[in-house]
């Protein structure tokens, strides 16, 4: 039946959707909480060492 086919694709749609969105958590969390390349020393403010 037609309407069959478009569950289907529906239900592809969403799961694209879903996988999408999941890696853009992944994404976000590993930018916010993974490794820095240059990481501030404590006490810095702009690159430089606070008074």
């Amino acid at each position: 039946m037609m309407n069959d086919s478009l569950d289907r694709w529906i239900q592809r749609l969403t799961l694209a959707a879903m996988i999408a969105v999941a890696a853009a958590l992944v994404t976000v969390g590993a930018r916010l909480y993974g490794p820095r390349a240059h990481p501030t020393p404590a006490g810095a403010v702009d690159g430089r060492q606070a008074p």
